[in-house]
């Protein structure tokens, strides 16, 4: 079995020595690391030879959870339902003198 270093993976790869390493530490490569020196068998590249380059795609909706078609909720989806409406308030309450008035006063 013949043992590879990440230069020579990365020219069998067609990808920079660095991108090996971070495969390696990923766990997307299996690699024996000797001091500091990694080495892979050459039948292991074969695992990450037809991987897909770049990254994922996008997802059309951020606010989406992935697959399962259910919507993320936000804080400000969560405190209306928790505290109520409250229509009447001030929209700044900490600069409202007549909302302050008495405040922390037991």
């Amino acid at each position: 079995m013949e043992r590879l270093t990440t230069k020579q993976a990365s020219e069998i790869l067609g990808v920079s020595q660095r991108r090996v390493i971070a495969l390696i530490e990923q766990g997307k490569l299996k690699a024996d690391k000797f001091a500091s020196v990694y080495t892979i068998a050459q039948k292991d590249l074969e695992t990450v030879r037809n991987r897909k380059n770049g990254r994922p795609a996008k997802v059309e909706n951020s606010n989406q959870a992935s697959g399962n078609g259910k919507k993320f909720k936000t804080i400000f989806d969560i405190v209306p339902e928790l505290a109520g409406k409250h229509d009447n308030l001030p929209a700044d309450l900490s600069t409202n003198k007549k909302y302050l008035e008495g405040l922390g006063r037991d």
